[in-house]
């Protein structure tokens, strides 16, 4: 038991990137052509709500399990679902359109977060690792799409990849949990931390 929350503690990790999953790949498919735009309106408020809002909540409870690294990775990228999709849905609802180039920092900044997660994750299991690569070369395609370079399928297929190992994360989990075993699924951390023995 958890006696900060007085309830059995769940990995709340695995509704996130559930989240995530419905998000990446959804977003994916209409980046590589298999989804088309005319749904766009549908589509945003799917991305909004899974990719956006599912992670924040996930994130928030993670972070009363004073986990700061998943509550942190969490609460972050599911604000930025959910502002750059809320921004979408005022631009499709009201007609509202803003220069790519509004959004070349915030992508920018979260390149820059997702590489120092590669790092974090690199201590946590190899899937986690991989998924923050696949992460960090998201943002860094979407830079250049920002700037019009035509990558918005490469975009599309490294989407596909994060949700397809973010669902494949969250399903390996539930497994253990249910199971109550351990497995090594998720393939070994490869980096360790040392830490410092204090009195």
């Amino acid at each position: 038991m958890d006696k900060k929350v007085g309830l059995l503690r769940i990995d709340v990790l695995s509704i996130g990137l559930f989240g995530l999953a419905v998000g990446a790949l959804t977003l994916g498919f209409v980046q590589m052509g298999i989804i088309p735009h005319n749904d766009d309106l549908a589509i945003s408020i799917i991305c909004l709500i899974f990719g956006g809002i599912v992670q924040i909540i996930a994130g928030i409870v993670d972070i009363r399990y004073h986990d700061q690294l998943g509550g942190t990775a969490l609460t972050m990228y599911g604000f930025y679902w959910t502002s750059i999709f809320i921004v979408k849905i005022l631009g499709l609802v009201e007609g509202f359109h803003w220069d790519n180039v509004l959004f070349i920092p915030i992508v920018a900044v979260y390149a820059i977060f997702s590489a120092i997660m590669i790092y974090l994750t690199g201590h946590k299991s190899l899937a986690l690792m991989l998924l923050h690569i696949f992460i960090t070369s998201v943002f860094i395609i979407d830079i250049f799409v920002k700037l019009n370079f035509s990558l918005e399928y490469y975009e599309g297929v490294d989407h596909v990849i994060i949700g397809s190992i973010a669902l494949y994360h969250a399903m390996i989990t539930l497994v253990n949990k249910y199971t109550g075993k351990a497995s090594h699924f998720l393939g070994k951390p490869l980096l360790k931390f040392k830490y410092l023995k204090s009195n």
